[in-house]
């Protein structure tokens, strides 16, 4: 048996890929499944299917996604089954009933794949979520405990929903058919304020097993006091769920062993087995974990106290035979600005400069998932 330097493609809500040691036959390369779920009870469950990769150092480093038939099932009968999400597959939330067990069931490659029956744990409580800042940076803190009642260990995400102003109000407008430039009888504000969101694409793992269930101003998140998310009014949706002992372990591992760089002598996934296994097969080496928790969430609001002004981006000057090639490539004439040559000009700017929808924002805003 040959062992060599494979890549699991764990994606723990990541996307990203480690590197690690299992002992596997060359006739297992990219044969050996991976699964990945969260079951969150009462949200949207995600779980990743791929393949064990073989890594080779002379080549970009890339992963091979696995398709198959994806369902979760209670211990009543019911079952769940999973939609296709780009790369992911999504379980939409569903009814959350009392003293069942769940377990999941992956057909991929004519065979079945099941997890065991898992019993839902409760995630810590969030005590509180609050702000602070430096000079730079402002900071999301999260303080949780479990009342005696967790495993010591949790993983966190959170949606973020910002209002944020464009660099320029446009003050002018462009005629094409006169190649000309006129200041506009009132300057265009539609747009200068926006909404945005952001749902984050992975998680923390918190271990707090040696705090006495109780985590104080845990810093899940930070961002630049320059950020467009203090120019009024920043949302945050923290999300907290449990993880057993076993699975912060799998994961601790996995992120160990991020690089080819890092300790390849450090323990390896394949020690943690997971609680997966293939039905057809008793043999084959199935890895992954299901995870089923119900979720803590809540909520806070910041108010543009830290915003720190930075100066807006540079708004060009436009040679008039040079008009509709700008304007055609999303340029439009906004405010006057000084001349290389003396004297004032009128300076043009790319639609993001002056429209927020443009910038990427939603004119109405967006609400939690």
């Amino acid at each position: 048996m040959k062992k060599i330097i494979y890549l699991l493609a764990m994606f723990t809500l990541s996307s990203c890929v480690y590197p690690y040691t299992p002992d596997i036959d060359d006739s297992q390369i990219e044969s050996s499944l991976v699964i990945d779920a969260n079951i969150l009870l009462g949200n949207t469950s995600t779980i990743t299917l791929s393949y064990l990769q073989p890594l080779d150092l002379s080549h970009s480093i890339v992963y091979r996604r696995a398709k198959g038939e994806i369902y979760l099932e209670d211990s009543e009968g019911d079952k769940y089954p999973a939609v296709t999400y780009y790369d992911l597959y999504r379980i939409p939330t569903f009814p959350v009933k009392e003293n069942v067990q769940y377990r999941l069931t992956v057909i991929a490659d004519n065979k079945t794949y099941r997890s065991d029956w898992i019993e839902p744990t409760a995630p810590p409580e969030i005590t509180d979520v609050n702000f602070t800042a430096d000079n730079t940076q402002v900071y999301v803190r999260v303080s949780l405990e479990d009342h005696g009642q967790g495993s010591g260990y949790a993983s966190a995400s959170f949606e973020e929903i910002w209002k944020f102003h464009t660099d320029y109000v446009r003050l002018y407008g462009y005629i094409p058919e006169t190649n000309s430039v006129h200041m506009l009888m009132y300057p265009d504000e539609s747009h200068i304020w926006c909404w945005r969101k952001n749902i984050l694409g992975y998680s923390y793992n918190i271990d707090y097993s040696a705090l006495d269930g109780v985590v104080k101003d845990y810093s899940i998140f930070h961002f630049l006091r320059t950020s467009d998310r203090n120019h009024q009014e920043y949302n945050i949706r923290v999300k907290v769920w449990n993880l057993t002992p076993e699975q912060y372990r799998f994961r601790k591992i996995l992120e160990e062993n991020e690089s080819i760089g890092g300790d390849l002598f450090s323990p390896e996934p394949g020690e943690v087995r997971g609680n997966v296994y293939c039905e057809d097969d008793e043999n084959e080496k199935v890895f992954g974990y299901v995870n089923v928790s119900r979720v803590a969430m809540k909520d806070a609001k910041l108010n543009s106290r830290y915003d720190l002004w930075t100066a807006p981006k540079s708004l060009i000057e436009v040679a008039p035979e040079d008009y509709l090639d700008f304007y055609n490539n999303g340029y439009n004439p906004v405010e006057q600005i000084p001349s290389a040559e003396g004297g004032m000009v009128v300076g043009w700017g790319l639609g993001r400069c002056y429209d927020c929808v443009l910038a990427g924002g939603t004119l109405e805003k967006p609400s939690f998932e």
